[in-house]
């Protein structure tokens, strides 16, 4: 997630027709005119669309992020495995080369160097957790098994979720020290599950998608296409498993939302990848993945008083509420998975 400042300063660009001069300056890359792309959302990065209609190419999505920041390196990275899996013929969604015939480029603009790629829209049926049922559900855990198999053999390396527990604890000590938080309860299960991630096998490595959720895939005659790259990388299978299903785990790891689906989903996967994931081992990594998104959230969460409360930034102090309850979640589900697996 960008940082609450970031998304403010863009939006302070954005006109009455959803216009910016920071997406025009991205769009030049791509010839594409001024006033051509029109402000979608701001989440992982800055999304801009071309409308039907406005481009010979078809719809298309600019997605950029300040080059320098965490978030405009994994797009950049995501943005160069999404190019080599669609030349290898997986079911990506396809990225629009530059005029310079790059996938990504990075481009000067009024709010500083940004990466950026624009990626063309995908047809298809976009299923929610609601609308599924447990033939759907096996298809999305294929689907996932799929890209894995796409993606090729990977190497040990660095991994996302390496050592998180470990962080969350320095996280909360440092916290507890600098602004006397009593949250020692929060690093208690940090610790808890620090211990039981250490003694862990971390199974098979591949190269994960890491976001593979309903609202990234599109469904054409049972297939899945996939875009949104960020959050990609070496992984455990069961980590990129996790990431999948957050939805169907729901709130509390020892009583899945979802039971049902989740089944599903899991023989799905198995089916196509030859893999069983232990639930257990599921819940620890989806705690882990919780566990990444409590040491983000101080620097999502960086607009101050004035900036929250200043006329015209009232979608602003919604945003930040609306998170700051997201991040108390992961908090719940970091403590229920202590509980349940410690």
């Amino acid at each position: 997630m960008l940082p609450l400042t970031e998304i403010a300063a863009l939006r302070t660009t954005v006109d009455d027709e959803w216009r910016s001069p920071v997406a025009d300056a991205v769009g030049r890359a791509w010839d594409i005119p001024a006033g051509g792309l029109r402000y979608w959302r701001s989440s992982a990065a800055h999304v801009f669309v071309v409308p039907p209609g406005g481009d010979a190419r078809g719809v298309l999505y600019a997605r950029f992020a300040p080059a320098g920041s965490a978030s405009g390196a994994r797009l950049q990275r995501g943005s160069q495995l999404h190019d080599r899996l669609h030349d290898a013929g997986a079911p990506v969604a396809e990225l629009v080369r530059s005029r310079a015939g790059r996938a990504v480029e990075l481009v000067q603009t009024p709010l500083g160097e940004m990466a950026a790629c624009v990626v063309r829209r995908v047809n298809g049926e976009e299923l929610d957790v609601d609308g599924l049922d447990a033939g759907a559900a096996a298809a999305w855990g294929a689907a996932l098994a799929e890209f894995h198999q796409a993606a090729g053999r990977v190497q040990p390396g660095r991994q996302e979720q390496a050592d998180v527990f470990d962080r969350l604890v320095s996280h909360s000590d440092q916290d507890l020290a600098d602004q006397h938080l009593a949250d020692q309860e929060l690093a208690d299960a940090a610790q808890a599950l620090n211990r039981l991630d250490k003694r862990l096998e971390p199974g098979p490595l591949v190269m994960g998608h890491g976001d593979f959720e309903l609202d990234n895939l599109r469904w054409s005659q049972g297939k899945a296409t996939c875009f949104d790259l960020d959050e990609s990388g070496v992984m455990p299978a069961a980590a990129d498993v996790a990431s999948a299903v957050r939805d169907l785990i729901g709130t509390c790891p020892g009583s899945p939302e979802r039971p049902e689906l989740l089944e599903a989903f899991l023989a799905g996967y198995g089916r196509e990848s030859g893999l069983t994931v232990d639930m257990g081992e599921l819940l620890l990594h989806r705690a882990a993945l919780a566990a990444q998104r409590i040491l983000e959230a101080a620097t999502v969460l960086d607009a101050d008083a004035s900036l929250l409360e200043a006329i015209g930034n009232g979608w602003l102090k919604e945003l930040n509420g609306s998170l700051a309850g997201y991040y108390a979640n992961q908090r719940d589900i970091v403590l229920a998975a202590a509980r349940v697996l410690a």
